[in-house]
């Protein structure tokens, strides 16, 4: 099962464009979680949580976390695309990468509302729990 900090691939696989996308939560109940996807660094890129190269296996040159592309996602899709091919498993991030992505999903201006919103109900559950 997939879980925070899990990494898979999706892409087209006529033009070799993959991008690495990053578990930022683990699972909930209805066993949804929320992704973030590391593209290459370019002149107009978000730049709120650059990864250098090398920082992950999958990552050759400075990327960063393009949080307009982040999504939530129901983890049986995932492990679906998995199965069939449309995507591919890789690498947990470091412990320290996990971190920055979490944070920077709420500092930035490009997150889709939807999944600002989820995560932070998620964040606010969490501290409930911790709580009681």
């Amino acid at each position: 099962m997939l879980n925070c900090g899990d990494t898979f691939i999706t892409g087209d696989n006529e033009s070799d464009d993959w991008h690495l996308h990053v578990i930022i939560t683990p699972p909930t109940d209805s066993d949804e979680v929320v992704t973030v996807c590391v593209t290459t660094k370019r002149k107009r890129s978000e730049t709120l949580v650059v990864i250098p190269a090398d920082s992950h296996p999958f990552v050759k040159h400075a990327s960063v976390i393009s949080y307009g592309y982040s999504k939530i996602r129901c983890v049986a899709d995932i492990e679906t695309a998995i199965q069939n091919g449309t995507a591919k498993k890789r690498d947990p991030v470091s412990a320290e990468l996990l971190s920055r992505a979490q944070a920077g999903l709420i500092d930035s201006d490009f997150t889709p509302n939807g999944v600002k919103w989820f995560y932070k109900e998620l964040l606010e559950d969490e501290k409930a729990k911790e709580g009681r």
